[in-house]
C-alpha cells in the first residue's frame, strides 16, 4: 500500500501487512450482517452510544473520592469530556479533548498523532521511554493511544489527588474511559474522511445476549488514519471486545480484550532559527526514517464490582498488557553546522528494534457509606499492585547513512538504512516498576458542611537505565485533606491540601536510578449552579510544588544524561470553568487559565519560566440548533506567547484558532438516525505552533493550516 509519502525521493513505499486490517475488515462484516439480528430500540441508543454530561460530570469524581458522586459536593477540581462532545467540535485526538480542560496545554511526543503528550497546571511532563501518563478505566497504561472509536469520555483531576488507589502525577490525572457492554440492544457506523487522506471507519454493535440472565457483548472495530498533511502516515487499527453479566444493584462482572496495530512515521516537526520558530512551509519534513515505526498493543481485562450488604460496595480490577513496538527516527542534531548557507543542520538516524513493554496491574477496593454516632461517612479503603518492565533496545546507525540537511533548500533522498548484514553496536534501556500500595480516605459529611481526609503509602522499586543500573527502593505515604462548605443552595465552596509520588525516569552518573519526584498542592475554590443547574461553573486557585525533580549533575558536565533529583518548581493559577445550556437551543462550554510555571532550583536551569506553558489560554465552544434537524458550532482556541526550551532562547508566539461544523440530524423510520457533519477547522488559516520538545528548540510542532472534515454516523 503506498502513500502521499511515495512521491518524496528517498522514501520508501509503505508495505507492511496489517494483521488488525483483515481481523478488522472480517469484524465490520459479520456485525454489519448482525446489525439487525434484534429488535432495535432508538431509546437505547443515547445509553449506548452518547453519554450525558451529568453521568459524565459524577463518574469524574470517582478520581478523587473513589465513587460516584456529584462534582459540587467534591472538594478538588475535576473536568469530563465526553466523546460526543470532542465529535461535536470536530476533534480526534487527546489534545482535542483536552483543550476543554483548563490548565491542560500540548507537549511533543514522537510517537504518532494517536498518542499524544500534555501537562497539567505546568507540571513538566515526564516523557521518558517516550511515554505519556494516562489512565485506562482507572489503570495506568503507558503509552496508551487515543483511538476516537473506543472512547466514551475522558476525565481529569486537575492536581495531584492522593488516596484515589492509583498513583498520581504532579499536574493531575488524566483517565480514558472506554466503551463497554451495556444491556441494550444498539449500535453505530461511523464513516470520516478529510483533507490529506484522513480516514475514520468505525463500526460499534452492542447486543442483549440474555436479558433475563443479564448478558450483554458488545464489539468494536476501527481503521483510523491521521491526516499527511506533514507528509508522514500514522494508520491504527484495532478491535476491541467485551462482554458483561449485569445483577442490577447487586453486582456487576466484565471482560474485555482490546487489540491495537499502529503503522507510523515519527515527526519532529521543524527547528528554531533566530529564537523563533524557522520560517519555513509548515507541512516541510525534515526526516526520512528509512522504514516504518509500529506500535502493537493487546490488552485484556477484568472488572468486578459487588454489593456487600447496605451501602458497601466491593471492586476488584485486573489488567494485562503486553505491547511490542519498533521505532526508527531520522531528526535534525545539534545545532547549525559552521558552514555555508548557516542554515544547515546535522541529521541522525535512530534504530530501537523489538522493544517489549508487559504491563500487570491489580486493584482491589472497598467504598461503604455509613452513619456512625449520627454522622455520615463515605469510607474508601483499596489495595493496588503494578508492575511494569521495559526493555528497549537501540542500535547505533553509522552516521554516513543520514547526511545533512539545509532546512531552507532541502534535498530528499540521500538518506539510506543501515548496509544489509552490518554489525551495528546494541544498547539496552530497561525500564521495571514493581508497586504496592494501600489507600484509605474518609468523607464526613455534617449539615453543611464535608471533610476528605486520605492517605495513599507506597512500597516500590524501580530501575532506569542502561545496563548495570542499580534499582532505587522507596516507600512513602501521600497524605491529602479537603474541606467543602455549602452556603447555600447550588453554591460551594472549598480548599484542599494534596500531594503526589511519580517515578523519575532518569540515573545518576554512578548508574544509580533515582528516586520519584514529589508534589504538593494547595487550592481553594468555588463551584456554582445557574439558571435553575443549566449552567455549572467552576472557579479554582492553586499552588503546585514540585520537588525531587531532575537536574544536570555537574560534577559530569560531559555528559547529558548524568542527573541529580536537587531540581525544584512551582506553579501557580487560576482557572475557570463555565458549561452547560443557555435557554433550549444553546450549548456551551468554557475554560480559561492563567499559569505562572517556572523553575525554581535546578543546576542550569534556575528561575526559568517551564516551557510549553503559555501564562494565559482560553477554549470557548458554543452550538446552536436551529431545528431537530440543523446545529452549527464555532469555537475559539488561543493560547498566548510560551517557551520552546528550557533555557528560554526560543519562543512559540501566542495564537487564536477559530473553529466551525454545521450538523444534520435526521430520523430513520423505525430503524435509527442519521448525523451529517462539515468541520472546519482553523478556519481562517492561522500559522501557528503547537508545542516544543522540552529539552531543545529544534524539534517544534507546527499547528496544521485550514483544513476540512465530512463525517456521517448512523445510529441504530
Amino acid at each position: 500500500m503506498g502513500t502521499d509519502l511515495d512521491l518524496i525521493p528517498g522514501r520508501p513505499a509503505m508495505t507492511r501487512k496489517h494483521v488488525l486490517a483483515n481481523a478488522a475488515a472480517v469484524a465490520l462484516a459479520c456485525m454489519a450482517c448482525a446489525a439487525h439480528a434484534g429488535e432495535a430500540n432508538p431509546e437505547d441508543v443515547s445509553t449506548v452510544i452518547v453519554s450525558g454530561r451529568k453521568t459524565q460530570d459524577v463518574r469524574a469524581t470517582s478520581l478523587v473520592t473513589g465513587t460516584s458522586g456529584s462534582p459540587m459536593d467534591t472538594p478538588f477540581s475535576v473536568s469530563s469530556v465526553s466523546a460526543g462532545l470532542v465529535r461535536d467540535q470536530g476533534g480526534t485526538t487527546l489534545q482535542d479533548a483536552l483543550r476543554n480542560v483548563p490548565g491542560a496545554q500540548a507537549d511533543s511526543g514522537f510517537n504518532g498523532s494517536h498518542t499524544q503528550f500534555f501537562s497539567l497546571r505546568g507540571a513538566v511532563p515526564d516523557s521518558g521511554t517516550g511515554s505519556n501518563r494516562v489512565l485506562r478505566d482507572g489503570v495506568r497504561l503507558s503509552n496508551y493511544p487515543y483511538v476516537p472509536g473506543f472512547i466514551e469520555s475522558v476525565d481529569v483531576l486537575r492536581g495531584p489527588g492522593a488516596a484515589i488507589g492509583v498513583r498520581s502525577e504532579p499536574g493531575g490525572t488524566v483517565d480514558i474511559v472506554t466503551r463497554g457492554p451495556r444491556m441494550a440492544n444498539a449500535g453505530s457506523v461511523l464513516v470520516s474522511v478529510g483533507r490529506d487522506d484522513a480516514q475514520e471507519l468505525t463500526l460499534d454493535l452492542n447486543r442483549v445476549l440474555s436479558r433475563a440472565d443479564g448478558v450483554a457483548a458488545r464489539m468494536i472495530a476501527t481503521r483510523s488514519r491521521a491526516g499527511e498533511w506533514r507528509h508522514v502516515q500514522d494508520q491504527l487499527d484495532g478491535v476491541k471486545l467485551g462482554v458483561a453479566k449485569d445483577g442490577g444493584a447487586r453486582y456487576r462482572l466484565s471482560a474485555g480484550f482490546e487489540a491495537t496495530n499502529q503503522v507510523y512515521q515519527p515527526d519532529y516537526g521543524v527547528p528554531a532559527f533566530g529564537n523563533r520558530p524557522a520560517g519555513i512551509p509548515r507541512d516541510r519534513q525534515l526526516g526520512e526514517p528509512f522504514g516504518d515505526s509500529t506500535t502493537d498493543n493487546r490488552i485484556a481485562d477484568l472488572h468486578g464490582e459487588l454489593a456487600v450488604g447496605t451501602g458497601t460496595r466491593l471492586r476488584a480490577d485486573l489488567t494485562h498488557l503486553e505491547a511490542h513496538s519498533t521505532s526508527i527516527k531520522n531528526l535534525l542534531n545539534g545545532s547549525p553546522l559552521p558552514a555555508e548557507p548557516p542554515s544547515t543542520y546535522a541529521r541522525v538516524s535512530s534504530w530501537e528494534p523489538d522493544t517489549a513493554r508487559r504491563i500487570d496491574a491489580a486493584a482491589l477496593s472497598l467504598t461503604s457509606r455509613r452513619r456512625l454516632c449520627g454522622v455520615a461517612h463515605q469510607v474508601f479503603l483499596g489495595f493496588d499492585y503494578y508492575s511494569e518492565t521495559l526493555d528497549q533496545p537501540t542500535l547505533g546507525v553509522p552516521a554516513a547513512t543520514s547526511p545533512a540537511i539545509n532546512i531552507f533548500a532541502p534535498v530528499y533522498g540521500r538518506v539510506t538504512a543501515p548496509p544489509a548484514g552490518a554489525t551495528l553496536p546494541r544498547s539496552l534501556t530497561t525500564q521495571d516498576l514493581s508497586a504496592r500500595a494501600a489507600s484509605l480516605q474518609d468523607q464526613v459529611d455534617l449539615g453543611d458542611w464535608s471533610l476528605i481526609g486520605g492517605a495513599r503509602y507506597t512500597d516500590q522499586r524501580f530501575v532506569y537505565g542502561s545496563a548495570g543500573v542499580r534499582p532505587v527502593d522507596e516507600a512513602d505515604w501521600s497524605p491529602k485533606l479537603g474541606v467543602l462548605y455549602r452556603p447555600a443552595a447550588g453554591n460551594t465552596v472549598y480548599a484542599n491540601l494534596a500531594t503526589g509520588l511519580s517515578p523519575n525516569q532518569v540515573a545518576s552518573s554512578s548508574n544509580q536510578s533515582l528516586p520519584s519526584r514529589k508534589a504538593t498542592q494547595a487550592e481553594a475554590g468555588w463551584k456554582s449552579l445557574w439558571l435553575g443547574g443549566a449552567l455549572r461553573s467552576d472557579l479554582a486557585v492553586y499552588q503546585l510544588r514540585q520537588t525531587n525533580m531532575i537536574s544536570a549533575d555537574q560534577s559530569t558536565p560531559a555528559n547529558n544524561f548524568d542527573f541529580t533529583v536537587d531540581g525544584s518548581a512551582r506553579s501557580r493559577g487560576l482557572e475557570a470553568v463555565l458549561g452547560g445550556k443557555l435557554g433550549d437551543r444553546l450549548d456551551v462550554s468554557l475554560a480559561y487559565a492563567y499559569t505562572d510555571a517556572r523553575y525554581l532550583s535546578n543546576a542550569v536551569y534556575g528561575g526559568k519560566r517551564v516551557p510549553n506553558v503559555a501564562r494565559q489560554t482560553l477554549s470557548l465552544w458554543g452550538q446552536y440548533r436551529w431545528s431537530r434537524q440543523w446545529k452549527t458550532g464555532a469555537g475559539l482556541y488561543a493560547q498566548g506567547a510560551r517557551f520552546a526550551d528550557e533555557a528560554n532562547t526560543t519562543t512559540l508566539p501566542g495564537y487564536a484558532r477559530l473553529d466551525l461544523t454545521h450538523a444534520w440530524v435526521g430520523k430513520v423510520a423505525g430503524i435509527g438516525e442519521v448525523e451529517v457533519q462539515l468541520a472546519l477547522r482553523n478556519a481562517l488559516d492561522q500559522r501557528y505552533f503547537v508545542s516544543s520538545h522540552l529539552h531543545v528548540s529544534r524539534w517544534i510542532t507546527p499547528g496544521q493550516g485550514r483544513n476540512a472534515s465530512l463525517t456521517a454516523s448512523y445510529r441504530f
